[in-house]
């Protein structure tokens, strides 16, 4: 297989989307998500807000898949992420009160999704809204360069003190939310990380020894 199509397993990496028109008075949805690249699921959380009488918002936990819709050139390949949500996740009895396509670019940046929400008596349907990765400061972390060839592995966005503190600093409720709950899904998967990382340096050190 090309090294220029290869897929790699890179395990767990954090992608934040703003979604909405940006417009005032507009709604916009944040979507933080956990993306596992070796079985392509995807967990996270979903906040949609709007400055309505009364104030529109609506959390939600969220999982689901994405998928590669790969075509002919010249035509560009796109991502596919489907997910839902409610609240408590996939194991608990809530009923689901979100819904969303999402297609984005091959380097995870730019979009646009489709997504339905619950408010408790009906549903709404919004469509063909724009998608954009929320970026880390630039004077944090160097911005994402995919080369020449734009592989099908996604931009690494940290999600440690920068992004969360960033949130902070602008005030964003929503955003705030959804970070503080994604970075607490990394934190109780760190146990795991660590024996994956011993392990591996355990596999370096007997190839090294041969």
């Amino acid at each position: 297989m090309s090294g220029s199509v290869q897929q790699q397993n890179v395990g767990l990496f954090p992608v934040s989307y703003r979604i909405g028109t940006g417009l005032p008075g507009a709604q916009s949805l944040s979507l933080s998500l956990l993306v596992s690249t070796p079985d392509k699921h995807v967990t996270g959380t979903a906040a949609i807000t709007q400055a309505t009488n009364p104030p529109l918002d609506i959390d939600s936990d969220v999982w689901g898949e994405y998928t590669y819709m790969t075509v002919m050139k010249p035509a560009v390949s796109k991502i596919l992420i489907t997910a839902q949500g409610n609240h408590g996740g996939p194991g608990s009895n809530s009923i689901v009160n979100f819904k969303i396509h999402l297609v984005v670019g091959e380097d995870w940046r730019e979009g646009v999704a489709n997504y339905e929400y619950f408010d408790g008596q009906r549903w709404h349907e919004v469509n063909n809204v724009p998608a954009h990765l929320v970026e880390v400061p630039s004077h944090v972390f160097q911005p994402f360069n995919p080369g020449p060839v734009i592989l099908p592995n996604p931009p690494i966005l940290p999600l440690y003190a920068a992004p969360i503190q960033s949130a902070i600093s602008s005030g964003d409720l929503a955003q705030m939310k959804s970070l503080a709950k994604l970075a607490q899904q990394q934190l109780d998967q760190q146990p795991e990380l660590q024996e994956a990382v011993k392990a591996a340096k355990g596999e370096i050190s007997k190839l090294q020894a041969r």
